[in-house]
Parts: C-alpha cells; sequence; structure tokens
C-alpha cells in the first residue's frame, strides 16, 4: 500500500513532458519517481491508501477500487483536483497505457491521464469517469466499463457525446438493460456496430431526438419492463442478443418516470 498524494504544477507538467517524449522513445520508463519526490508531489490532506500495483480486469474493478478508496474521503474536495487524479494515473499509467510485446508504449492524448483545466475533456480522464460512472450508476455502469482499463470503448464515446447523458440514471440504466449481456459479463454482440439495427449510436441519435421534448436528467426508469413492446422483450431476453430486431426505440419513453432532479454530471455538487 502506498499513501495517496497529489502531483504539483511542477509534477504534472513533468508527467506531460514524458508522454510527449514518448512519441519519440516509446520504451521510456515511466516516472514514478514523481510521485513521492517533494518538488513534484505533496500530501493530499486526506488519510489514503492505495494498492501501488493493482491489476484490474476490467475498468469496473477500477471503478469500484476508486469509489472504495474514496468512501468517507471529502470526495467534494477532490472531485476537481487535478493534482490528485494525475497522480493515481501516474501510479497506474501500467494498467492505463500498457507496453505491447515489444516494449513499445502508445498513449493516447495527455487529458486522458492529467485531468484537464479545460472541462469539455474532463470526461477523457480514464480514472476520473470511471469512479464517476461506477459511483453514480453502480452495476449499470457494467455495460460501459466492461473493457480493459487502457481501451476506452465506443459506447462511452457515444454517451459521452451529449455528457449530461451520462448523468441520468434513467439513460444510463435503460442502456444497461438494453444492451447489457449478462451471459458474457459485457455489452451484448452488434451493440457496438455502425450498421446493425439497435446499435448504441442508434439509441443516443433517439435520446437526442426525444431531447427536444424532454428533461432527461429529471426521469428515472420505471421497475416494470412489461411496458416493452413485446417484440423487442423477446430479443433482449435471448441468450445471444444480436440487437437485429432492435429497429426501433418508440417505446424507450415507457421507461422514464417521476421526476428526480438532481446535480448536474459535470457540476461541483459531488456524487448523487
Amino acid at each position: 500500500m502506498v499513501k495517496v498524494r497529489r502531483l504539483n504544477d511542477k509534477g504534472m507538467h513533468a508527467f506531460e513532458n514524458y508522454l510527449s517524449a514518448l512519441s519519440n522513445d516509446a520504451t521510456l520508463a515511466i516516472p514514478f519517481q514523481l510521485l513521492d519526490n517533494p518538488a513534484t508531489s505533496q500530501g493530499l490532506g486526506e488519510d489514503l491508501e492505495v494498492v501501488e500495483n493493482a491489476a484490474f480486469e476490467n475498468r469496473y474493478l477500477m471503478g469500484l477500487s476508486l469509489v472504495d478508496l474514496l468512501n468517507g474521503a471529502d470526495s467534494q474536495q477532490l472531485l476537481g483536483d487535478r493534482g490528485f487524479w494525475s497522480w493515481l494515473a501516474l501510479l497506474w499509467f501500467d494498467q492505463l497505457c500498457p507496453a505491447g510485446k515489444d516494449g513499445k508504449r502508445k498513449p493516447k492524448k495527455p487529458y486522458n491521464y492529467i485531468l484537464s483545466e479545460n472541462f469539455r475533456h474532463r470526461p477523457r480522464h480514464a480514472l476520473y469517469t470511471t469512479w464517476m460512472l461506477v459511483a453514480n450508476h453502480g452495476e449499470n455502469a457494467l455495460f460501459m466499463l466492461s473493457k480493459k482499463p487502457h481501451e476506452r470503448g465506443e459506447i462511452i464515446e457515444q454517451l459521452a457525446a451529449r455528457q449530461y447523458f451520462m448523468a441520468c440514471k434513467g439513460v444510463i440504466a435503460a442502456a444497461h438493460h438494453i444492451y447489457f449481456d449478462p451471459s458474457r459479463n459485457t455489452f451484448k454482440v452488434g451493440a457496438t456496430s455502425q450498421t446493425r439495427k439497435g446499435n448504441i449510436r442508434r439509441f443516443v441519435t433517439y435520446l437526442q431526438q426525444l431531447d427536444l421534448t424532454y428533461v432527461w436528467d429529471q426521469f428515472q426508469p420505471i421497475r416494470y419492463w412489461r411496458y416493452f413492446r413485446p417484440n423487442m422483450m423477446a430479443s433482449l431476453n435471448r441468450k445471444y442478443t444480436h440487437l437485429r430486431e432492435l429497429s426501433s426505440f418508440d417505446c424507450l419513453i415507457d421507461l422514464f418516470v417521476r421526476p428526480v432532479c438532481r446535480a448536474n454530471w459535470w457540476g461541483t455538487s459531488g456524487v448523487f
């Protein structure tokens, strides 16, 4: 176990320089010395400890670990703490950007690891977004976070196109019921296809159409899924669903009832 700290401005700058340097030499060693060097990091003010060499099968398990880590901590204070989230990303960089068989790493944009000052880029941070999804949606987030920690995935890409969809418990719960395959413990075959009917792109497009009339963050799903039309329910209940039958989401609106106005997803009011 290692005590959690935060990177200061100098530490985040050094981390970003390392990410840039990987484009020239993809075999550079991870600068773990930044984590506890007083010149590049500082105490957090919270008594938190984390497993240094943790290995996670998928992003959801990583999110559970983060939720457990922040349980009882002042998550409101840490929500926008760039140094804290960047420190964690550096600690687990081997998980977030693993070396290939040739020993080379292929990092994504810096804001995937260093929490950006630009709020439009914050949903891109690998750990921040993973924590928020699990903290807010629990098991309903599994279909989005079932890939390896270094893989973002098409489902998150599409839902994050409209950030407040990620905040709405009703939207995420409905998407979970439609796309999660418990037999595979991940999303259903065809969910990320660009051509098959009922794919995640069509789901988001339909939500955007309804968004002209409904305020999604004020609704949650009903408990009784019998309101789905029969052919859709038959499709969803098959052991292996390829989503061919989901040509329309016309009954989706039946899943959303009862106002539950809550905090904005990327606001400052914390986890809800």
